[in-house]
This record gives C-alpha cells, structure tokens and sequence, in this order.
C-alpha cells in the first residue's frame, strides 16, 4: 500500500492552494457547497468579489498568470 507524502485538501481548505479558509469565508464566497476555489492567499480580493471564490470565470486578469498583479513581478523589465 502506497501512501502519499502529501495531504489531501479538506473541506476547510482552499481547492486551489490549500490554504486554511475559515467558515465564513467559505460560505461568503465559495461555492454552493461551502468550498473556496480560490482564497485571499492565492487570488486578489478583486477577483474574490466577483467570484473566482466560487469557481467561476471572472474578467480581471488572474494574478498567477498576469505580471504586475498580485504575485507578479512588476519591475520585470524596470532598471534604476
């Protein structure tokens, strides 16, 4: 029997990251079941607000795969 040396996400947990979301958070913005797509660790509060918590496709650029947003690099390019 193998085990895995990771955990699997709970139900408290955001599916994306899986980072710890609270209750609240997971019924002010997750899903129909309770369950966070996304969180504040992983997504912008923009994004959040319009639904990338639910799992839904939202139109403000995703901050993972849009430089200059949250946890991109902005300065890329940039000399002082």
């Amino acid at each position: 029997m193998t085990i895995a040396p990771w955990s699997a996400p709970t139900s408290t947990d955001c599916l994306h990251c899986e980072a710890h979301v609270s209750s609240d958070f997971r019924r002010v913005y997750g899903d129909a079941d309770d369950r966070a797509h996304r969180c504040p660790r992983c997504d912008t509060w923009v994004r959040l607000q319009e639904g990338s918590g639910a799992g839904l496709d939202v139109p403000t650029p995703d901050p993972e795969t849009s430089l200059g947003r949250h946890g991109g690099d902005s300065a890329e390019g940039w000399s002082a």
